[in-house]
């Protein structure tokens, strides 16, 4: 049997739809910092801007997920975390990508981590209480 985690599988999401919304909006409002660690040349700061309202969107998409508890919402979430890492990787591989590029794969990695653990701990919970009844 698996151990249940402390928190839920709408947490995980919820603050992982935070963390996209919290990134877009420094990316939005500061896109300088991103220079700070990616060799970026300052006339893309405008382009970071356009790739923030996206990411935004997907942070506000994730805490509505979670705030309806959309299991389908979820499972998506998860599969769309794990292709994140998956493409990233292979962007590095290629050299289209620097390898401090990971970074955002593997947050998304370890929040898609989370929730499948949270998931599968509820959905044993579930199946259990349906064979008590």
């Amino acid at each position: 049997m698996l151990r249940a985690p402390p928190f839920t599988s709408e947490q995980t999401l919820f603050w992982h739809g935070v963390y996209l919304a919290a990134v877009a909006l420094v990316l939005f409002l500061a896109p300088a910092l991103l220079r700070f660690f990616l060799p970026f040349p300052a006339e893309l700061d405008w382009w970071n801007r356009v790739l923030a309202l996206p990411l935004f969107n997907l942070g506000i998409l994730c805490v509505g997920g979670a705030l309806t508890r959309s299991r389908t919402l979820i499972k998506l979430s998860i599969a769309m975390r794990l292709w994140m890492m998956a493409a990233l990787t292979a962007l590095v591989v290629v050299r289209l990508v620097p390898v401090i590029a990971l970074v955002v794969g593997v947050i998304d990695l370890a929040s898609a981590a989370l929730t499948t653990w949270a998931l599968v701990a509820e959905t044993q919970l579930l199946q259990e209480e349906g064979s008590r009844v």
